[in-house]
C-alpha cells in the first residue's frame, strides 16, 4: 500500500514487560519502550524512525496489545522486518504482528476503544509480585460488581485521573467495567474510548475500597458526580496491562 512517493505506513502489535522501563514514551536519560523499538527499527531500516502509539503507558505498566505505526521508504518485507526486530529487541519486548496500512491509518486517532486489564491477587508469591497487585484484605466480589455499574457511560472522571495535556477534558466514555474471579486472581477489565493518566489504577483502587468495605456505593457515586482531582491515590502499576486496542 505504498504511496506514490514510496512511503509505506506500517502498523505493529507489540507486547512488553514494563518492569524495567520508565514507561512507553521516550525520556532523556531513561530506558523507554518507544526508544528501544525506534532504535532497532532505525538500525534495520537505515533511517530515523519515529513511532506513534495508541497511547502511553506509565513506568512499570505492561502490554499485550499495544499498537503503533510508523512510516518508511525501505522496501524490506514485513516478515523480515518482524524477525529482524525481535532478534535485536530486548527479551522484554516482542513485536507480535506487522501489517501495511493505508496512509490515513493512525494508531492513536483511528482507535475506537482501549481495553486495560488489572490483576489483583491475595497470594504473595514472587512470580505474582511482578505482574499483579498483592492485596491481602478479603474482597466482596459482588459488591465491587454492583458498584462498577455506576462508572459506565459518559462521566467527568476528574476524581480518577488527569488529562495528558494541561487544561484538557476529563470527560470519558466508559464502555465496559467487568470484574472476574479467575483462579488466584481478581481481574478488572475496563474499556473506554480513551483514558486519563492514572485513570485505570485509580478506578480499580476505588473498587478495591468498595470490595474491602472502606468505601460504599454512595461514596463512589460522589466521586463521579462531584469530580475532585486528587481524591484517590493510585495503586501500584505492576498489575496493569494494556490488553487490546479496537479499531
Amino acid at each position: 500500500m505504498a504511496s506514490e512517493s514510496g512511503v509505506r505506513r506500517v502498523k505493529a502489535l507489540v507486547a512488553y514487560d514494563g518492569t524495567e522501563f520508565s514507561g512507553w514514551q521516550v525520556q532523556d536519560g531513561h530506558l523507554s519502550v518507544q526508544g528501544a523499538i525506534e532504535k532497532v527499527l532505525g538500525t534495520i531500516l537505515n533511517h530515523q524512525v519515529r513511532i506513534v502509539a495508541s497511547g502511553r503507558t506509565d513506568k512499570g505498566v505492561h502490554a499485550l496489545g499495544q499498537v503503533f505505526h510508523f512510516d518508511t521508504i525501505n522496501p524490506i518485507s514485513l516478515p523480515d522486518l518482524m524477525r529482524g526486530s525481535n532478534a535485536l529487541l530486548p527479551r522484554s519486548v516482542r513485536i507480535r504482528r506487522i501489517t501495511e496500512m493505508d496512509a490515513d491509518f493512525h494508531a492513536r486517532f483511528s482507535a475506537r476503544y482501549r481495553q486495560y486489564r488489572y490483576f489483583v491477587t491475595g497470594r504473595d508469591l514472587p512470580i505474582f509480585n511482578r505482574y499483579a497487585y498483592v492485596f491481602k484484605r478479603p474482597l466482596d466480589l459482588r459488591a465491587m460488581q454492583r458498584a462498577s455499574r455506576l462508572l459506565l457511560g459518559e462521566h467527568d472522571f476528574a476524581s480518577f485521573g488527569s488529562p495528558m495535556r494541561k487544561g484538557g477534558s476529563t470527560v470519558r466514555f466508559l464502555k465496559r467495567c467487568e470484574i472476574r474471579h479467575k483462579g488466584s486472581f481478581v481481574v478488572f477489565i475496563i474499556e473506554a474510548n480513551a483514558f486519563l493518566r492514572l485513570m485505570v489504577r485509580n478506578t480499580v483502587g476505588a473498587l478495591l475500597k468498595v470490595g474491602s468495605g472502606r468505601l460504599d456505593e454512595e461514596g463512589l457515586r460522589r466521586l463521579i458526580e462531584v469530580p475532585t482531582p486528587g481524591s484517590l491515590t493510585p495503586i501500584p502499576p505492576q498489575g496493569l496491562f494494556l490488553w487490546r486496542v479496537f479499531y
